[in-house]
Order: structure tokens, then sequence, then C-alpha cells
């Protein structure tokens, strides 16, 4: 992009700091108020946490100082990604473990612990050959067990299967204690059962504090580490294993037991284990009092500094430095004499308080605040506040200014789905991300950038772009944005005009953007023929209000086959619309109109009586889907609408599923009571069109969900390595929540057969027919209608 002629951004107004440096009075009573102000912020950012991650960076740089050598009591046996490579499978057969045990014993390992689940059974041969080996072992293995949630949010405990537990001894392998992201320490036994720690197992002298909070300055990466798969082969150092005591655990990153600690990042959670019981050996067990001690510790340096006179500014630093860098040294030699942690942040934000406070005090004068009141006033007037763009009129003026000497062109970029990711993670965040993406559109262009709404820019052209420039512009947008820990992921849509005059342009550009949008296209430039689109969208959305009342929308509906026997088991009910003046309308049309003007509340009560009616007077025995718009549950009550439904057909409660989107499930509250009301019915929720919304692992795994159907547009890109990663991630997901997982858009056997490899339960698509009348279905109503699933997803991220 080029500029149009040399364009200034001012930078955005800063209220805050206009706010400190406005006059106040000079002298004591000033230093007091504002010490009592800092204080009070100190104490609340503290409170919130907000300082976490800072002295968290602090506390890694201590550990990394001290870097103590571990005992090499202990030894990790990893099933990594080679040993997994080369075993093919996971779960491994428990025949394997038995002969990592039976090898561990014979090459003359001390004990021996699990970091891995055994409490299901798997085939007898294959039990009974561990359960053999745990009884050669001697009573010198333990197994793992753990607590965890299940569907309803209760915690229940994963305990080895009785032929195990009669020959080894349990081991708590909970992660609990989770700070500002970081894992910090790990219960030294059960709260609530007599179950001892892998550390507590593995250092029973020592004393056992409620929680061993990790001393991280050990060096973990001296650690022994030997891969599961050598150990198989025998190709290993004898006297590497002899008298030690092992953990048995993975790394595999497609195990997913990893653990974000201070020092060394993402390690997996046998280390951490390893971590505990080198710290319990070493007598290095920390000691956490707490941010008081130094809120305390600043609190004093701000009142200490309130008292004093005025002291020129270099004295004043030098001093913070030295209490600052005072501060850090205690810190260590505590840490390193006692195992003592301190949070140093309080002192050190003090201390910039102090400095904030005395500098406000030399430059508190009115001509600063009057200078900055103009600024304001000024910047406000042509700028959005948020993100440095210019406001809506002052756009306008400039490219009517520039028109009057040269042709513009006029570029609109609409932001889709900030609402989802606002309901997800906040107003600020989605603020936050935004002025991250003003950023880099202003890197690429320095021409005018004006934002005519939230998620709406638009750039002032002195050239139409061609197609490759408009792609690469957006590439760049599209690229992730990091806010706060969170990562967010953006998509773009564009319109564009030539511009006779600024408003006229913007609104040509505006209806190319509404065309993209309606088409589900990446952008268009705008045409003529765009208002002939409009006023049949606007005669579309007329005829819609009378739709329902005039008969004119029917239903058909799609198959649902249990991929494992191929039956027909259920059916999604699909709404279509014949207008008598417009022909057959698609529902890519005229639903997105409908939730515009509000008439989808009356178009899903239909679909809802009308697919229940229809399911019973075609005595249909199986599973029955109907969609429901967000815009109903907020402008309707759902679940007296299903109710309804249900009673006037005499349709079972238990065959119907209620089909939601991401969108909806993300505003939470009200939301979640309804969903729990719809599933008191008898019904069961479905998360319709999976992947292509904003998920949080949050709400899905809280939320009363019971299915997770995958969008249709993963599946036609399987053979891209990636979208299949994607879908098996998808699925892996469903299954350890204890989803039933249905995938849409099954067309072809090769599709069937990879997802049916994957785990799908349920497929949907053109392979077994087109949207139609309600099919014959081959299995009894009181036959399972779903796969069986898999162990919910552990507390602690482990699996069997």
């Amino acid at each position: 992009m080029q500029a149009l002629h040399s364009h200034r951004r001012l930078k955005p107004f800063d209220q805050k700091q206009a706010t400190l440096t406005a006059p106040l009075s000079v002298g004591a009573k000033f230093r007091w108020i504002a010490a009592a102000l800092a204080m009070l912020l100190l104490l609340t950012s503290t409170g919130f946490g907000v300082w976490g991650p800072a002295d968290a960076r602090l506390a890694e740089a201590r550990f990394t100082l001290q870097n103590r050598v571990p005992t090499g009591d202990i030894v990790f046996v990893d099933i990594d990604a080679r040993s997994l490579l080369e075993v093919g499978q996971w779960p491994w057969p428990r025949s394997i473990h038995a002969r990592l045990l039976d090898r561990l014993m014979d090459l003359g390992a001390y004990e021996v612990a699990f970091d891995i689940d055994f409490s299901t059974r798997s085939s007898p041969a294959e039990d009974q050959a561990l359960a053999d080996s745990l009884e050669r072992a001697g009573g010198y293995a333990y197994l793992a067990a753990f607590r965890q949630l299940d569907a309803g949010g209760r915690e229940v405990w994963n305990i080895p299967i009785p032929d195990f537990a009669a020959h080894a001894d349990l081991a708590l392998v909970n992660v609990d204690s989770i700070e500002g992201g970081l894992l910090w320490a790990l219960p030294a036994r059960a709260r609530d059962r007599d179950i001892p720690s892998i550390a507590a197992r593995f250092s029973p002298g020592s004393p056992l504090p409620a929680e061993i909070r990790i001393d991280y300055s050990i060096d973990l990466t001296r650690i022994p580490r030997i891969s599961a798969v050598d150990l198989l082969s025998g190709n290993v150092d004898t006297d590497l294993i002899r008298d030690r005591q092992v953990v048995i655990g993975a790394s595999a990153l497609e195990l997913h037991d990893l653990f974000l600690v201070p020092r060394y990042g993402i390690i997996p959670g046998p280390v951490v284990q390893i971590a505990a019981a080198e710290t319990l050996k070493l007598g290095r067990s920390l000691q956490w009092p707490g941010f008081w001690p130094t809120l305390l510790v600043g609190a004093l340096l701000l009142a200490i500094s309130a008292l004093l006179p005025r002291i020129a500014l270099v004295r004043i630093s030098a001093s913070i430095a030295a209490i600052s860098i005072g501060a850090e040294i205690a810190a260590f030699a505590l840490l390193e004499a006692y195992g003592l942690t301190l949070s140093i942040m309080p002192i050190h934000l003090a201390g910039v308080a102090v400095l904030v406070i005395r500098l406000l005090e030399e430059r508190a004068i009115r001509r600063r605040q009057l200078t900055q009141h103009r600024a304001r006033l000024a910047y406000l007037a042509n700028h959005d506040v948020r993100t440095g763009a210019m406001s809506h009129a002052a756009w306008l003026d400039e490219v009517d200014h520039r028109l009057e000497t040269q042709l513009v062109w006029i570029f609109l970029l609409r932001i889709r789905r900030l609402d989802q990711v606002a309901a997800a993670l906040g107003f600020q965040t989605v603020e936050a991300a935004v002025s991250q993406l003003f950023e880099r559109l202003h890197a690429l262009s320095p021409s005018p950038i004006g934002r005519m709404e939230s998620d709406i820019f638009a750039v002032a052209l002195d050239q139409p772009l061609v197609p490759s420039q408009i792609e690469t512009i957006l590439s760049r947008l599209e690229q992730p944005y990091e806010v706060d820990g969170h990562r967010i992921i953006v998509e773009l849509r564009w319109g564009a005009s030539d511009a006779e005059t600024a408003a006229t342009g913007l609104n040509q550009a505006r209806m190319a953007l509404a065309v993209a949008t309606h088409r589900a296209e990446r952008g268009a430039h705008y045409d003529p023929a765009f208002d002939a689109d409009l006023k049949y969208r606007q005669s579309i959305d007329l005829a819609l209000r009378s739709a329902v009342a005039r008969s004119e929308f029917s239903l058909v509906f799609q198959p649902q086959v249990d991929m494992e026997t191929r039956l027909t088991i259920g059916v999604e009910a699909l709404l279509r619309w014949t207008s008598p003046e417009h022909g057959a309308v698609s529902p890519a049309v005229f639903v997105p109109l409908a939730e515009e003007n509000g008439t989808i509340v009356e178009i899903g009560a239909w679909v809802a009586h009308e697919a229940c009616r229809l399911a019973v007077a075609n005595n249909w025995p199986g599973r029955l889907s109907v969609n429901v718009s967000p815009l109903q549950f907020t402008q309707d009550d759902v679940v007296a609408m299903i109710a309804s439904a249900l009673l006037q057909s005499g349709f079972p409660p238990n065959r119907l599923d209620i089909e939601v989107t991401e969108s909806l499930l993300a505003q939470g509250g009200a939301i979640v009571e309804t969903l729990e009301k719809l599933r008191d019915l008898g019904a069961s929720i479905a998360i319709d069109d999976f992947g292509t919304g904003y998920s949080s692992l949050n709400y899905l795994s809280s939320l009363p969900l019971d299915k997770l159907k995958i969008d249709q547009s993963f599946v036609r890109q399987l053979a891209n390595p990636r979208n299949a990663s994607i879908v098996e991630t998808i699925v892996s997901l469903g299954r350890r929540l204890g989803l039933v997982v249905v995938v849409e858009g099954v067309e072809t056997e090769a599709q069937f057969d990879l997802l049916a490899a994957l785990g799908c339960h349920i497929a949907q698509g053109y392979l077994f027919g087109r949207p139609g009348a309600l099919p014959a279905v081959e299995q009894p109503l009181n036959q399972q209608l779903a796969p069986p699933l898999e162990t919910p997803v552990l507390l602690d991220g482990t699996r069997g």
C-alpha cells in the first residue's frame, strides 16, 4: 500500500499520565495522599495477581543462579515420542508395562513408581501379565492414584484396579497448586485419604509438609533419563539403574502430560514428580509467606518517602536502586540458606511509586495540565482513543480533501467474530487485540486509516490493490495476536470501492463488504449490481416475516450413521423455504436474515414443533436433532418452546438432540441454566459446527454438553495433514470429556474410514444420502445409539 501523502498519526492519549501530571499542591499533604493511593493500588494489583508473572521471572533468576545438582538417586524412564512410534499404539498393552517393571527389577532398581493410569481394565491376559509383574516386584512398585472431576463436576478418585492394588502401594500424582499459570508445588499426600505422593514414597524419612513447594534451583536437566524403548530392548547401562529409584511416565507431546513451571518452561508431569522428590531428598521444601512481608516493607518505604522533604531526583533514584538491589540480595540469601521464597515485586513497585510521586511533585504545574487538556480535546476530536485510528468524521474530511486533487480507492476491513472473543475473554482483551491489528495495518500503509465501527477499519489509497497485494495484507493481519497470555486468531473480510465523494465511496465499500459477508466470500469490489442484490435481500426480508403463517417452510432430514455398525440411528432436521415470489431460497441466504430481523424465533419454534410432529407421525424410532439459534435463547423461552413441541407431538425427550453454536456457549450465565433445564427435560445438548467459532476449554469442560459435532469444513480438507491433526485433536478432546463425537460432511468412503480410525462415533453426509424424507431405521429403539466413551479428562492431564 502507498500513502496518499505524508500523514502523521497522533499517539493515543494517555488518560492516566494526564491525571498524574496535573497540577497538585506541592508538599507533605500531596506526598501522603499520593503514597496512600500508591499503596492502595499496590495492594489491589497484588491481590489480583497482576505482578505474579513478573515476580515469577525474578524467582526464576534466583533459581538459575543457585543451580543445585540433584542427588542422582532417581531415574526417569521416559515414554517419549520414539517409544510411542516403535510400539505403535497407545495405551500400551499392560504386558509392555510388565516388561518395563521386570527389566528394572532385574537390573537392580530399588523402587519403581508408575505415573500412569491403571484404573480401567484391559484384556484379562494383559491385566494378569502386569499383576504378575507387580507381585514379582515384591512391594517395591507404586501405582498412580489421583483425583479428577466427572462430567457432573463431582470429585472422584482414579485408583488402580484391585488386581494391581493387591501387589503395589498407591502414590498420589495430583498436581493442584497452580499460581499465575505456573506449577509451584505438589500435595505431599491426599487430603482426604492416606495416600502419600511419589515424593513422599521415595523419601520416607524426610520431614513431610502438607505441600511440597518445589525448589527449581535443582538442575532438572541432570536427572538421568532413559527412553522406554531402550529399556525394553536392553540398550541400558546397568549402573544407571542399580539401587536407583525409578519413575515411569510420559513426555510425548501427544499424551498431553505437560506442565508450565518456573525456570524450565514446559516439562512432563513425571519430571514434576521427580523434582518434588529431589526437593525432599535435598531438604529443600521451600516456604512462601505470601506477599504480606514485602507489602509491609513497601508500605514502610512509601511512608518514609512521604515524611522526607523534597530531595533531588538523582538521590532518590540512587536510594531506590540500592533498596531494590538489597532486597534481591536478601531474597537470594534467604532462599539459599533457609529455603524461604520472598515475593520482592511489592518492594520494587513501591520504589517505582516513590520515584513517580517525586517526579509528579516536581512537574505538577498548570501549564502542563493546560497543554495536556488541549492535546486531549484535539485528539478525541479526530481519533479513536483506544487505537489511535482517525475518527469517522475526521477520516471522511481527510478523504474529501484528497479527492480535490487526486483519485481515492477505499479499502474497508471487517474483523469477524469479535463478539465471540469478547464473550470469552472480555472487552479489554478484544480492544488490545484490535489495537495491535491497527498497528500492523498502519505499518503496512501510512495512508489515512479510520475506525468506522468497533470491528471495521477504512483505508484511503491512491490506487487499487491487486489480489496478491490484498492477500499479503490479510495474511499479515491474520497472524495470531498475543494479549495477556491469550492467543487470539482473527478472520478478516474486505470491501472496496472507488470514491467520487468520501461518503459515497464509503457506502459503496460497505455494500461490497456486506455482499462478501452474505456470500461467505473473502471480499468484494463494489459493483452496481450490488444495488439489485440489496433490493433482493430486502424483498427476502419482507417475505420472511409472513412465511410461517403462509406455510411456506418444509423440513428434510439427513441421516446420522453409527460409524461402527453403519446403521442409521438418527436424523438432523433441516429447514427449506419455497417462496411463491422467489422460489427455493437457500438457507445460507434466509437464515442470517431471519436472525437479523428476529423472525428466527418464530421459525425456530415451528421447526422444533414440526420436526417432532413428523417424527411421531412417521413412527420414527431413532434420534432427532434440531438446531436452535442463539437469538432464540435471548429473545424467547427456549425451555418452554421445546417442552411444548414434545408435549404436543408426544415425541420422547430422551431421543431429542438440541444443537447450539459455540458463540452461545461462551456467554455462560443464564445460558448454562437454560441448557441444564433442557437436559432436565430429557433432551441432549450438542455443539454444532465445532471448530469454526471461538472455542474455550473452560466452557467446554464445565457446561452441560452431550455431543460435539465437527464442522464439515475440516472433513473436506482431511488430505491436509494439519487439518487431519486438528480433527484428531477434537475427537480426542471430545472422547476424553465424555462427549459423543459427530462428524458432518462425510462424502467418500476414504473420509469415512479415516474418521472411523480417529475414533468418531457418528457420521453424517452425502455418503449416506442427501436430505429428504425420514429414512428407515435398522436397529431397535432399546439399542445403544452411540459407541461407549473413553475415560474423561483427568485433573492432572495424564491418561491411561
